[in-house]
Formats: C-alpha cells, structure tokens, sequence
C-alpha cells in the first residue's frame, strides 16, 4: 500500500516539474504563454494554484490527522467541549487575508490588461459570419486574405484544418514585435469573440459596441486565433492569423498594401510617428 501512495506521488511530482519547466506551475497551466498580458496572468493563474494547492494540502492534513489521532478506539470517551475562540478567530483571520490578496493580486492584473497603452499601432477589428477584418486606419490599409497555397505547405494547423473545409477564407495580421498593439473590436452582425489563446486574449465582438484590447508580442511567429462565441453554422472555421514580424520585414509589408492600394509607401521615421 505505501509503494502505491509513493508511485502515485513521484507521478503527481513529475507531472508538476515538467510542466513548471514549461512556464507553468502544473499541467493545467496556459500554454506557451507570449507577452507581457500572458505573462501577467499567467503569474496570476499560478499564484491561485499554489495558494489552492497548500489549503488543500493543509486541510487533507488536518483531516487525515484528526482520523487517527481521534478515532473511536483510542478515544472511546470523545470531548464534550463545542467551541474554541481562539481557534475560530484563527482560521476566519487567515481565510480572510487570503481572499484580500488574492482580490489585490487579481484587481492589479485587471488593471494592467484593462489600461491601454497611450502609444502603439492601432488596428480595427471588425467580425462577421464567418470570418475577420482588420483595419489599419492610420497606414490607410487593410489585412489580406491569406495567401492559402503558402499557408498550405508551411502551417500544419491549416493543413488539419482544410481536411474539413476548403472553401473558407483566413485573414492574417501582421504586426511588428516589441510594439504595442490597440484592438478597436466591434461585430458586423452576431455576437462573435476575438480569441487568441498563446496571447492570453478573448473579447467579445459585438454589433454597435467597440471593445478594446492590446497586446505585445517579444518575439516573432505565427498565433493562432478563432472566434470563441457560438456563432452559426461555420461556427468552427472562424480562424485568424497574427504574424509577428521584425520592424523592417513590417515596413515592408505596410508598403506593399500601400503599393496595391495606390498609395505613396511611408518611410521608417513616419511609421514610428504613427506608433506615437
């Protein structure tokens, strides 16, 4: 009986290790978390799981304690007594510091993710069935759709994802790394939700309302969003793409939508005065 306990709390401790090392504190954990609103709850996900995780652990203590410690046959006699003051005082003090700390830690971490960044690039998301737009109203461009041949070969959940479809449409946002981000969300029809799950984001699309949101990506890469609101019938195709580019491979970009929309390209210094 003891080496099954022991089996079970080497797995349970290795379950736990390995995904600490992954930037989580256990296998519930976000994964791959990216920017500084992943980070941030992220930070706070995982206080929560330890600040569970020693309560439960305590109070299985106790419990598993007071069993043998008090069973009927080493306490044929059991006390008469039914309240303890100190004790009672003890354990409503504790569990009321808890609950402040964890309304502090939470109340900050909604402060950070709700306080817009006063500069940044400014992208207008709109959401329809069944699909995204997004707009640059300062670059005077909008996203294209993806170029879905390329997309084919190079990204693995397009490949899964066209086995099912084959005829829906993948719009890509292309952003610079290191750079703030300014979501303006709205919807064209239903109640969509503009979900993307290694940023840590979701937020509803909704017709006549703006919602906002930002982000900031450290590093370059693909993230892949979808809608996370019931939305009708091709519900399940409603993707996106955000690509993270380099600040010229960015630049680039933004010229060549110009470029196809008949407009003058924008130089380097004229791009980071719009991101002021």
């Amino acid at each position: 009986m003891l080496k099954k306990w022991m089996a079970l709390a080497l797995i349970v401790l290795t379950i736990t290790t390995s995904a600490a090392f992954a930037g989580t504190s256990h296998w519930g954990g976000f994964e791959n978390p990216t920017g500084p609103i992943a980070d941030k709850v992220n930070d706070i996900y995982n206080f929560l799981f330890w600040v569970t995780a020693i309560i439960f652990i305590g109070v299985q203590a106790v419990l598993i304690y007071s069993i043998f410690k008090f069973r009927r046959k080493k306490n044929p006699k059991p006390a008469t007594f039914t309240h303890n003051t100190p004790l009672e005082i003890v354990w409503m003090t504790i569990p009321a510091i808890i609950c402040v700390v964890i309304a502090w830690k939470s109340f900050d971490g909604m402060r950070f993710i709700r306080s817009m960044p006063e500069t940044g690039i400014d992208i207008e998301v709109i959401a329809y069935q069944f699909g995204w737009d997004f707009d640059y109203p300062d670059l005077e461009v909008s996203a294209p759709e993806m170029d879905m041949e390329v997309a084919k070969k190079n990204e693995k959940w397009l490949k899964e994802l066209t086995a099912y479809n084959d005829s829906f449409t993948v719009k890509e946002m292309v952003v610079p790394v290191n750079t703030n981000v300014r979501l303006h969300i709205t919807s064209r029809d239903v109640i969509h939700a503009f979900y993307v799950p290694e940023l840590v984001i979701k937020v509803d699309s909704m017709p006549g309302r703006i919602n906002y949101q930002w982000f900031n990506i450290p590093k370059e890469g693909v993230y892949i969003g979808q809608c996370a609101e019931l939305c009708g019938s091709a519900h399940g195709f409603m993707y996106f793409a955000i690509r993270a580019v380099s600040q010229e491979d960015y630049a680039k970009w933004v010229n060549k939508q110009r470029n196809e929309n008949g407009l003058e390209p924008l130089t380097g210094a004229q791009l980071a005065e719009l991101k002021s």
